[in-house]
């Protein structure tokens, strides 16, 4: 049974874990989006303290972790974004799926547990944004009905595709 919920100070652990493996994954495949600084262990720490980290676990083993965050986006102010919406959102950080359980479904239903929790929370638009040379994520993107919003221009860590969905009440 998976479940999605607020990481805790005790999930740092596995969350580094896999994250670092993520990262490094990415790093040997030459994708230029995670680098060996970036994500660090402060900037995961960080999204625990702040409530940020959500994981989603499947029979108690953290299968998927992500920052979760409303409106804390400045990149997103740039004009090469044309959103759809203009109000409150939450943005989708540091998605990453265990090396071990890839390709089984998990970062889908982490992007579906992040929009029904949005809406829980009455805010109608989840974003989200990526590199072009990650074709698992924008496949995914595309196939939950995100919108291509533009690009985001993280100086040096390069440009990024920017999605939008509006989320709608259930």
């Amino acid at each position: 049974m998976t479940l999605f919920r607020k990481a805790h100070s005790d999930d740092f652990a596995s969350s580094w874990q896999l994250i670092d493996n993520a990262r490094w994954k990415m790093i040997r495949d030459g994708r230029c989006q995670w680098t060996p600084d970036y994500p660090s262990e402060s900037v995961i720490r960080q999204d625990i303290a702040l409530g940020h980290a959500f994981v989603l676990t499947d029979e108690e083993r953290l299968v998927a972790f992500g920052a979760v965050v409303m409106n804390d986006e400045p990149a997103y102010t740039q004009p090469s974004a044309r959103w759809l919406t203009h109000g409150d959102y939450f943005v989708i950080h540091r998605l990453a799926v265990d090396t071990e359980v890839r390709g089984r479904g998990y970062g889908r239903l982490f992007i579906q547990e992040a929009e029904q929790y949005a809406v829980r929370q009455g805010v109608g638009s989840l974003k989200i944004d990526t590199n072009f040379d990650n074709p698992q994520m924008l496949s995914i993107l595309r196939s939950m009905g995100y919108v291509a919003c533009g690009e985001i221009d993280y100086g040096e860590k390069g440009m990024r595709l920017a999605f939008e969905k509006r989320l709608s009440a259930k």
